[in-house]
């Protein structure tokens, strides 16, 4: 313990995923059982968000579209992601006592207000032409521009999620979108706004990327009501321009500059490595599970396990990749003042200069005592006749003693250790 620094007992930090996210998780998982492409554009950084909701937040809650205390039953059969995560107690429904549920419609209600008015039509407009515009710096890229992948999630929503069995079993009206206010603005803003919103998708489905939208308004007004942090589904990240992520643990800005500063370390890592070994710090992150990379086996994938079986494969998996990282979050759950979040960057970088180093990817610099001593070896070796210059080689095992020596604070050790696993798997 330092001198002087109270024990900080742990705080919940609590995340909210929509189901819409949990949908594109296991879309991505499915896709790497049938060895295909998922159908979901945006499936994969589904599938990492989620991941490391799981791996860096105490709890993760789902919210019910359109119930305040929901059982699990009340989700459905479908996505079966949601059900396996729910059943390893993983991931829990959102349930608002009357008070949470009171504040949260009073929240609705102001945020539905904006939206009915000149305010709500312009947001979509501004983010429809933001997204063109982005999309038109990435010309050499078509396949990857946002405009694509959100044609290619709606026509995904159409096809296999928007179906009986599924989203009809949270939302059971004739067309699938909530009989309140912003189920009727939803409608309403793809009739009218038809014509624009084509240039991003389908026509006719306007008004389900309008609903989309707007429940995520909903979904944020829920978890400032429960007092958590709302992680959206990327579709509706740039809508949601006052997007504000409170938690009264640690707050939204520390969790994703912790989750930023891990990722660094990747960065840091590519852009040592240069020619020789660009593709290990390409493939580091999909080996790395704390980043949202694989969770199984390359060689596990197949079609020897039905769907049911590898998803519940893959939950198991989380399950003990959770378990295993409970250090890092615990460490996030103490964070209380500056101190202690500075604390953890200085961690993280530690383990980023030692890993450079220890991969080889930056000389190690040695003290003016270490270095004086080299060259007193050195020197003696090139004296003496018939005797080989070992100069160079005790410089290389005395750089090496100082790479291996992995000390710190337990994060430290976590991520050194798991960073280290995942750039030898990429040598495979």
């Amino acid at each position: 313990m330092v001198p002087g620094h109270p024990v900080t007992a742990p705080r919940a930090t609590t995340v909210l995923i929509d189901v819409t996210t949990i949908i594109g998780a296991e879309e991505f998982i499915l896709a790497q059982n049938r060895g295909a492409k998922p159908l979901d554009p945006f499936a994969r950084q589904c599938f990492v968000e989620l991941i490391q909701s799981i791996v860096f937040m105490s709890k993760v809650v789902v919210p019910h579209p359109t119930l305040a205390d929901p059982r699990e039953v009340d989700f459905g059969e479908r996505p079966r992601l949601l059900r396996s995560l729910m059943s390893a107690g993983l991931i829990e429904p959102l349930h608002l006592n009357p008070a949470q549920w009171d504040e949260a419609l009073a929240i609705e209600q102001s945020a539905l207000a904006r939206l009915q008015s000149g305010t709500g039509t312009r947001s979509v407009i501004a983010f429809i032409e933001q997204t063109l515009k982005v999309d038109d710096q990435l010309r050499s890229r078509p396949r990857n521009d946002l405009s694509h992948r959100i044609r290619g999630w709606a026509d995904f929503q159409a096809g296999h999620v928007r179906i009986p069995g599924h989203h009809q079993d949270r939302i059971n009206t004739s067309d699938g979108i909530e009989e309140d206010g912003f189920g009727h603005w939803a409608r309403h803003a793809g009739a009218f706004l038809g014509g624009v919103i084509e240039s991003v998708a389908p026509r006719d489905e306007a008004k389900y990327v309008m609903a989309t939208l707007a429940r995520g308004l909903k979904y944020r007004s829920r978890a400032d009501g429960a007092q958590v942090i709302y992680q959206s589904h990327p579709l509706r990240r740039d809508f949601l321009i006052t997007f504000d992520l409170q938690s009264r643990g640690a707050s939204d800005e520390f969790v994703f500059e912790t989750i930023q500063l891990i990722r660094g370390i990747k960065t840091s890592l590519s852009a040592a490595a240069g020619d020789e070994h660009s593709r290990r710090a390409e493939l580091l992150e999909l080996e790395l599970p704390l980043l949202g990379g694989r969770l199984w086996h390359p060689d596990e994938a197949g079609h020897s396990l039905g769907e049911d079986a590898w998803i519940g494969l893959v939950t198991a998996r989380i399950q003990q990749y959770r378990e295993h990282s409970t250090e890092l979050r615990r460490a996030i759950e103490r964070c209380v003042t500056d101190e202690d979040y500075l604390r953890i960057a200085r961690d993280i970088d530690g383990v980023r200069r030692q890993l450079l180093e220890r991969l080889g990817l930056r000389q190690v610099t040695l003290s003016p005592v270490e270095r004086e001593l080299v060259a007193g070896v050195a020197s003696v070796a090139e004296s003496v006749p018939g005797v080989p210059k070992v100069g160079g080689m005790w410089l290389g095992l005395r750089s090496a003693g100082k790479q291996l020596k992995a000390t710190g604070s337990p994060v430290q050790r976590f991520l050194y250790r798991e960073f280290l696993l995942a750039w030898r798997r990429t040598a495979m």
